[in-house]
């Protein structure tokens, strides 16, 4: 219960932490949306607020010119003189009034190219009002008619007010009555454009800072977690260190119960053996002891691995740490008929506890052994890592390992074998974590098995 309640809290948070990578780059996209529609928004207002004022200054223009009480012939000089004050407020650019008769354009502005709108837009036929957004400008056009004189009456001449409508010498002035004309009107853009670049900026900076907050955010949830995984392996690991240490006690009291009577059978089989003169009778006693041998084989393994692994580093020659176990291993071969052969071993220095290195090669090369064919080889070869790390690999040519067995070869008690134990990889194993170091399996190409140990040089 202890080991697998850890898990249980890893996997909620684990949950919780596919749920928030999902949620978060919604949150943020929904967040962008949002923004970029309030910068949407923005800008319209400052277009609005740019039209609004172009239609005022529209409708005062064309108000002045419909409701003006005389078109005499000074009235031409008095409206180009109208548009010129008119074109000098900062926000306009160009002014133009075009007149039906001759194409006759009164116009002024700071660009020419803009007071040249009034040659193409004047008599295009068109609605009573339009706009137009240019490159620079907001272009106002409207088309007004003079329906009769400001003053609500022809004259009281014989020419019933005509003579208002000439220039002097007797030429027609560009406005008669009924006549339909055009006002433009062109309002500088960049005040506009810079409201909504400045708008743009805001909406950009909130959003990518919205952005950086959730991913602070993100790294924070995913530190939390990372900090509850070494809690939950600590956890694990401290249930696991408790449980070895009673696994321990226990085991040490049961070899004292154990070995004791084991060593008395031992020692009255080896005496009757002796004095027995039936060959029957010393084979039966050479087996008990056999038997009692293999127990107490046993009993030793496991105290071995129950007991705290504290390695004493120092450096170690790891060629002549192998010919020694290959001398040890001989018996193995010659029963086997494998030959063992030593590649790379020559100048390699492993930083660990002697002992414990040489138990887990020990148990490694005798499962090699054990499961090479006849006549086959097994290897036990050095291979660099780079500058402080080296990879030593046991290769035999047996069977392999199942695919589905991967997982479990080095979890304690799991063996393949009708005699095993199921502890040998497991101290393997645990040689290995003592020290910092990796070790694994891999198929052999060709066939066979290679068990590998990623050790510090």
């Amino acid at each position: 219960m202890t080991l697998t309640r850890p898990n249980r809290v890893f996997s909620r948070l684990l949950a919780r932490w596919q749920v928030l990578a999902v949620l978060l780059p919604v949150l943020w996209a929904a967040l962008a949306a949002w923004q970029y529609h309030e910068y949407q928004h923005a800008s319209q207002a400052a277009r609005h607020a740019l039209r609004r004022q172009g239609q005022t200054v529209m409708k005062a223009l064309v108000g002045g010119i419909r409701f003006h009480r005389r078109f005499g012939p000074g009235f031409p000089s008095q409206l180009q003189a109208q548009l010129e004050a008119l074109a000098e407020a900062d926000d306009v650019l160009a002014v133009a009034v075009a007149g039906q008769q001759d194409g006759v354009v009164f116009r002024a502005g700071r660009n020419p190219s803009l007071a040249d709108i009034a040659d193409t837009l004047a008599w295009q036929p068109a609605a009573e009002s339009e706009e137009a957004w240019t490159a620079e400008a907001l272009v106002l056009r409207t088309a007004f008619r003079l329906d009769q004189l400001a003053d609500g009456g022809l004259g009281s001449g014989p020419g019933r007010g005509l003579g208002r409508l000439r220039r002097p010498g007797g030429e027609p002035s560009p406005f008669v009555r009924d006549q339909t004309l055009v006002a433009l009107l062109a309002l500088d853009r960049t005040g506009c454009d810079a409201a909504c670049r400045r708008e743009a900026r805001l909406r950009l900076v909130a959003t990518v800072s919205a952005g950086g907050v959730l991913a602070l955010l993100a790294v924070a949830w995913w530190a939390s977690l990372r900090l509850a995984d070494a809690t939950t392996h600590a956890a694990m690991l401290e249930a696991e260190a408790r449980h070895l240490r009673d696994l321990g006690q226990a085991a040490a009291g049961l070899a004292h119960e154990t070995r004791n009577p084991l060593a008395l059978i031992r020692g009255w089989a080896q005496r009757l053996s002796e004095s027995s003169p039936s060959p029957d009778e010393k084979e039966q006693l050479h087996a008990l002891i056999e038997e009692c041998d293999r127990v107490t084989s046993r009993i030793n393994q496991f105290l071995s691995f129950v007991r705290p692994a504290e390695p004493v580093r120092r450096p170690v020659a790891l060629g002549p740490l192998v010919q020694g176990l290959a001398r040890l291993l001989e018996p193995d071969l010659e029963a086997h008929e494998v030959r063992l052969n030593l590649v790379g071993l020559d100048g390699v220095w492993v930083h660990g506890d002697a002992e414990m290195l040489r138990q887990a090669l020990f148990n490694l090369a005798a499962n090699a052994i054990h499961f090479a064919p006849p006549r086959s080889e097994v290897e036990i070869a050095a291979v660099p890592l780079g500058a402080s790390r080296c990879r030593i690999e046991i290769r035999d040519r047996g069977p392999g390992v199942p695919t589905e067995h991967v997982q479990r070869l080095f979890s304690p008690y799991f063996t393949t074998r009708p005699d095993g134990t199921g502890l040998g990889l497991a101290m393997v194993r645990r040689v290995a974590s003592a020290h910092g170091w990796t070790a694994g399996y891999r198929p052999r190409e060709g066939g066979g098995a290679i068990f590998f140990l990623d050790c510090t040089s």
